[in-house]
Order: C-alpha cells, then structure tokens, then sequence
C-alpha cells in the first residue's frame, strides 16, 4: 500500500508533524500529506546516517523535525548560506530522492544558480 502511496507524490509525517525520512513509525501513524511549500527559519540539528548515506535534521521553532539528504545541503549552503547558530530562513518543500523523503529549497535550478551569481 504504501507504494501507492509514493506514486501519488505523498510524503510521510507522523502524528506529531515530524517529516518521516521512511514512512515508519515505531508507534502511531504515518500521515499522508500532499507536499506543500513552506516558509521557515529551520536550525540545523543533527547529521545521521541512513542505511545508504548520511542526511541532517533541521529544526523548526516548534521542534518538528525536517530530514535533508547531504546533496539537498550542499545545494543549500551554497544558495542561500547558514547563519551563525545553524539558522536558515527559506521556502521548503518536502519531497522524495531516492528511497528517502526530504525536504528541499522551492527554487529552481535556474533561480539557484542565479542566486549564487548574485551573492558573489
């Protein structure tokens, strides 16, 4: 079922409003949303390892948490930089790479890589 699920573009949170890396909970239930764009001042929080690779954990002003696989970082980083403490204020959006679900910048390719020419 949960296949289904994925291939109708629905990312997983649980009950608390945590973005689920993998749509299991070890208690609860998993909430289908569809991904909507979000502005946030996110904290960066924690780096862990998955079974295939390494993401972060950001933190909003509630305490949910958001997971970003390390290529979503870097691209992050970049465009629009880390403020002291591990602040980052942007427009997300969840969504899937790979196996694992995320969060991103709502930007473009094209509006990143201008971004990135303006800020040098």
């Amino acid at each position: 079922m949960a296949d289904d699920l994925d291939e109708s573009g629905l990312v997983p949170f649980d009950q608390f409003g945590n973005l689920l890396r993998q749509p299991w909970t070890p208690e609860g239930e998993v909430v289908w949303r569809a991904p909507e764009p979000f502005t946030a001042r996110l904290q960066l929080s924690q780096f862990a390892r998955g079974r295939a690779a390494g993401f972060v954990m950001w933190l909003d002003d509630e305490s949910h948490m958001f997971p970003m696989s390390m290529t979503e970082l870097v691209d992050t980083v970049r465009t629009v930089g880390v403020e002291p403490g591990g602040y980052v204020e942007a427009e997300w959006i969840p969504h899937r790479r790979g196996g694992a679900y995320g969060i991103k910048l709502t930007m473009s390719r094209r509006e990143r890589r201008r971004v990135r020419s303006s800020r040098e």
